[in-house]
């Protein structure tokens, strides 16, 4: 299932540097090649029924519960994560989308009739025929390297389409393993083609001739699809880059968001899109979390991603860890305090789990989108200056509130402009199948998973039928004389102000839907 033909590209281990697989690259001709046998594959994918789909995407799920160690320990070996968040994040949170797939697909493919509003069409009803796009492209990233990709497959595929994947260039491996689980399943072929290489790749897919594109990376490559896209007039769904904020309110239980936000910020070595990268704390709390925040960073374990009892593993590359110690030096530059740091191993491509006090808003982890272990917190006077703050970012992934008080908490999530909000939590709300994830801002376009993310793949086509099929229609031509003074007494008994206005419009209606057409 794998196109090639150009340099190749590599599975590394980011805590050794060792690299254990090779992949060749797909060129613009291969990738012309798959959309082609993608075209060929998928009409006869659609004429099946939504139940026969649902049954293979079970049978997907079936097969990774049953090789679930072994893609865990090929996600954990190639991205350098923790085995336990591996399993978790990206098995765990794939199965559950997988089984509600297949049990959510033969409902929301169903049509049945419905009325239509508006008096005038009380002869009409509605189906909204949901049709398959056709072929989607996916752009994959490498910081989920199963669950991310694996998420764009399942409703694509399920409701009907073929589906052309590019993995990261840095985890090929986990979209190979991706299209094996398929295979697997009894997926035809050419319904889901992986397309190895790196961004020169992902640019001739998005310019293939795709009918659709779901891209998850950074806002500045987000750009170049959705332009792509809009010149082709195609459709994209983008989830970009965050700089998710947490407030903190002064009634919240701060060892618990401390736990929380530790864990939110710094899993998967902080490389998560909608992670907390800036709190903000109301001065009251501020002393009690920041000390609550210091125990939770030092204790946090951090090793090779192999290791079992490891909690934080290396960044994807040494690159990536430069640019977070770049980001630190300059926090520290401009007069940020290191409030906290974790120990970690002294290898490339590891950085410690670091917190930050005493920043400011020119800082480059203020500004920036930081994909890595650090994390800045603010003292502000109340949840007004939180909100504030919170909003002024470019980004609106996610954000969270930390709080006793649900109302309260629930009045502050209301005024936050992002995608998302969470009350004493973060990050779960993607892994969460039945609920739309997406952002605002410069975090994105489209909803994805759920509902939203079946409607994302499809046509939503209304067919409205006529209950009287040899019936003229009132509008049509024939208006003759009177025409108007009957459409005008529909009008009063469609729209009157009072019931003696709208009772007023009764005999002229009634001449105007039975009456016979007026002469010319």
């Amino acid at each position: 299932m794998t196109a090639g033909a150009r340099r190749p590209v590599e599975s590394r281990d980011p805590s050794t540097g060792e690299v254990f697989a090779r992949y060749e690259s797909a060129d613009a001709a291969a990738v012309a090649a798959a959309l082609a046998r993608a075209r060929l594959a998928q009409p006869a994918w659609a004429a099946r029924t939504a139940r026969e789909r649902a049954a293979v995407v079970r049978r997907f799920h079936e097969s990774l519960y049953r090789r679930r160690d072994e893609v865990a320990a090929l996600i954990a070996r190639e991205s350098g994560k923790p085995i336990v968040d591996a399993s978790a994040a990206d098995v765990t949170v794939t199965l559950d989308f997988a089984r509600w797939t297949a049990e959510s697909l033969p409902r929301f493919a169903r049509a049945p009739w419905q009325g239509v509003a508006g008096m005038a069409m009380w002869r009409k009803r509605v189906r909204y025929e949901r049709t398959p796009l056709g072929v989607i492209g996916v752009i994959a990233p490498w910081n989920y390297p199963f669950f991310l990709p694996a998420t764009c497959v399942l409703p694509a595929l399920a409701t009907g389409n073929a589906v052309l994947l590019k993995p990261s260039e840095y985890t090929p491996g986990s979209g190979a393993i991706i299209a094996s689980l398929w295979q697997d399943a009894g997926l035809p072929e050419g319904l889901l083609q992986v397309l190895q290489g790196d961004g020169v790749t992902g640019a001739a897919l998005t310019r293939a001739g795709v009918d659709k594109m779901l891209f998850t990376g950074s806002a500045a490559a987000g750009r170049q699809v959705a332009i792509a896209c809009a010149e082709q007039l195609i459709p994209c769904s983008l989830e970009l880059g965050g700089s998710d904020a947490a407030i903190v309110l002064a009634d919240a239980d701060l060892q618990h968001a401390a736990d929380g936000i530790a864990w939110t910020r710094f899993a998967n070595a902080g490389q998560t899109c909608v992670a907390p990268k800036r709190v903000y704390v109301e001065a009251a709390a501020y002393d009690g979390f920041v000390a609550a925040m210091q125990r939770a960073v030092r204790a946090i374990r951090v090793g090779a991603g192999d290791a079992h009892d490891s909690e934080v593993g290396p960044l994807i590359r040494p690159q990536a860890a430069a640019t977070i110690a770049a980001q630190l030096a300059d926090a520290v530059a401009q007069g940020a305090t290191v409030a906290a740091q974790a120990t970690a191993p002294d290898r490339p491509g590891f950085h410690a789990p670091t917190l930050l006090t005493d920043v400011t808003d020119a800082m480059r982890v203020m500004r920036e989108e930081t994909f890595g272990p650090l994390l800045p917190v603010v003292k502000v006077r109340d949840s007004e200056e939180a909100i504030a703050r919170a909003n002024a970012s470019a980004f609106g992934l996610s954000a969270s509130v930390w709080t006793r008080d649900r109302a309260r908490g629930l009045a502050v999530a209301q005024r936050l402009q992002t995608g998302s909000v969470q009350l004493n939590d973060a990050i779960s709300i993607v892994g969460m199948a039945s609920v739309p994830y997406g952002g605002t801002k410069t975090s994105g376009l489209g909803r994805m998973h759920g509902v939203a993310g079946l409607e994302a793949c499809v046509r939503n086509t209304p067919i409205v039928d006529d209950r009287f099929t040899h019936w003229h229609q009132p509008w049509w031509f024939g208006y003759g004389r009177g025409r108007l003074a009957q459409v005008r007494a529909f009008q009063r008994l469609a729209h009157g102000a009072s019931l003696g206005e709208r009772l007023s419009g009764v005999l002229g209606t009634i001449r105007l839907v039975f009456g016979r057409k007026g002469s010319r």
